[in-house]
């Protein structure tokens, strides 16, 4: 281990500045007082370079007057190598110490390298003892940074630094051996909005979430009160302690909601929402259905996430894993943004605050648009150029109608077609797929002939499958390079599926790590990304240019990987996330 170098005085700041903002690579830890940082606060800055000793700075001792010499040395033109960057840049942002630059990001080139012989586990340690051969002692990890510091938490301090410099050396010859520069890039450009997103946090309307809550308790008594003819009424039992209601039927038991279903002409054999679809219109599965949809609306939403508002900002902060699926999806909890219903009710609880706009905007047919990228079919490229709906066009190709003669239930089972064909579902799949998710009925008979006429529609689409299903390929790329491996039993589906949905997160990821750029030291900020949709809060006075710049830097952010297809994104401004 080499030597460090304690700074706890501005005077000396301004000594090792001099030679920091020189250095071309700088290994760059902290280390804190808890993990929230609104709450807690930043103890140790350590930064490694090439033949010094490690830099410690005591924050407790040097801020807030260093800040900006700080600044000045983690803006210089060096690659900062992170361990978890979204983490150590929200902390400098809590003291007002400005990053920017290049970032390496050892845990996201690690998630980036597992389908290449790398370790399963990001984690510093794991990276340690899989590329360099080396044991990191975590010992001092949980150890308390908020009192006198003693060697061994300094030794352990300094060595988190200069660790990430050796990874870097190792880890940036494997991105590029096996081809994952461009991956590494988008990834790398992508953490500052991550941050940033983390930090600011959403919005979050109290009163509007009571009301809602107090709504569902309401809707799910009035379910269970309509379920009692069939679950039998409720009956007090004596205990010991307390007196239970007892009923003939558990309705949270799906053995017994099952038994409770066949008794009353029922005959499924689950009590999966899939097998209760087709018989939604029967006064106990409506009152069941709607039973569970409060149920489960308060056990993972309407309870949980006011306790999950940060008691500093009075905002909700949910973190996001950058790369959360293999895909290369975000993935996101603390709570899940991403999870959200899509009904009004829930979304107008998430606006904006007074003299603030939400700006959205998503994607239009993204997935759609990148099949065409990837199959090349000519059909579709042509339709998305020439600027036509198509799923107006595929209900006039499977239909054998005019495009203008499409009625609005003709265009929602396209829509099913569309999105089930693609990715490889089969006649009955599609016909409970059009059912379930577009309240769309079709016969087995017009699912196969819809599957028939649109694979003869569009031909590359077809070939792309049949190259698939002849080569079963064990690795696939997304457009920008992102390698995913298949395991020996992955379906067909999966193979049509990961490079898709791993090309479009790698479009969000482009535009979102474009957007912090523009908008950084602007008051406009990322407050949620779900998928294929970006919502920003700013100023109402800046809402419509702020729409526009969020539109075209989307739609610029595809075009890097789309070179046949055009981007579209549509965006809009609203004093709510059900505007949209």
């Amino acid at each position: 281990m080499k030597e460090w170098l304690l700074i706890e005085t501005a005077n000396q700041v301004e000594e090792v500045s001099v030679w920091l903002k020189l250095a071309k690579v700088m290994g760059i830890d902290t280390e804190t007082t808890g993990l929230d940082p609104h709450t807690s606060r930043l103890r140790l800055i350590q930064i490694a370079v090439e033949g010094s000793a490690t830099v410690i700075f005591d924050c407790f001792r040097i801020l807030p007057e260093a800040a900006d010499q700080l600044s000045a040395i983690l803006t210089s033109q060096s690659v900062k190598v992170f361990q978890n960057a979204k983490f150590d840049l929200q902390f400098l942002r809590s003291e007002n110490i400005s990053v920017s630059g290049w970032i390496f990001d050892t845990m996201l080139a690690a998630r980036l390298l597992r389908t290449s012989g790398g370790p399963r586990s990001a984690g510093l340690a794991s990276l340690s003892r899989h590329y360099l051969d080396q044991e990191l002692s975590k010992e001092e990890q949980k150890s308390d940074f908020s009192t006198e510091l003693t060697k061994s938490q300094l030794d352990y301090a300094a060595k988190d630094a200069e660790i990430l410099l050796e990874l870097r050396h190792i880890m940036l010859d494997e991105i590029k051996k096996y081809h994952l520069v461009e991956a590494a890039r988008l990834e790398f450009a992508c953490v500052y909005a991550i941050a940033s997103l983390e930090y600011d946090g959403i919005y979050l309307d109290r009163k509007k979430w009571l009301a809602l809550q107090e709504e569902t308790e309401k809707i799910r008594k009035d379910a269970l009160a309509e379920l009692y003819p069939y679950i039998g009424y409720p009956t007090v039992q004596l205990g010991m302690f307390n007196n239970d209601l007892i009923y003939g039927h558990n309705v949270n038991s799906s053995k017994q909601v099952l038994k409770m279903l066949n008794d009353n002409g029922i005959p499924v054999t689950s009590t999966s929402k899939h097998s209760l679809a087709r018989y939604s219109e029967h006064p106990v599965v409506a009152s069941l259905l709607k039973y569970r949809y409060a149920s489960k609306a308060l056990s993972s939403f309407l309870h949980s996430i006011p306790r999950q508002i940060n008691r500093a900002t009075g905002r909700l902060h949910p973190h996001y894993s950058q790369i959360g699926a293999w895909s290369g999806r975000m993935s996101c909890g603390g709570p899940n943004i991403q999870q959200i219903p899509r009904s009004r009710a829930f979304r107008q609880c998430f606006a904006a605050p007074s003299g603030r706009k939400l700006v959205i905007a998503d994607y239009s047919q993204i997935e759609l648009r990148v099949i065409a990228q990837i199959s090349g079919d000519r059909r579709m490229i042509e339709a998305y150029r020439n600027g036509e709906d198509l799923h107006r066009l595929t209900a006039a190709l499977i239909l054998d109608e005019q495009m203008d003669k499409i009625t609005k239930k003709q265009r929602q089972a396209a829509k099913a077609v569309n999105f089930g064909l693609v990715f490889g579902m089969g006649p009955s799949g599609l016909q409970a797929y059009a059912r379930e998710t577009y309240g769309v009925e079709m016969s087995a008979e017009e699912a196969e002939l819809f599957k028939t006429r649109f694979f003869s529609a569009y031909r590359g689409v077809d070939a792309w499958h049949k190259d698939i299903q002849r080569n079963k390929p064990s690795v696939s790329r997304t457009l920008a390079g992102r390698k995913h491996i298949y395991s020996r039993d992955s379906g067909m589906s999966g193979r049509y599926n990961t490079p898709v949905q791993g090309s479009a997160a790698d479009i969000l990821k482009n535009a979102l790590g474009m957007l912090y750029t523009v908008l950084k030291d602007t008051n406009t900020f990322i407050v949620a990304v779900i998928h294929d949709e970006i919502v920003l809060e700013c100023d109402d006075t800046k809402a419509e240019e702020t729409a526009l710049l969020l539109r075209k830097t989307m739609e610029e952010a595809g075009s890097r990987y789309m070179k046949d297809v055009p981007v579209v994104a549509e965006a809009c401004v609203a004093d709510s996330w059900a505007e949209k």
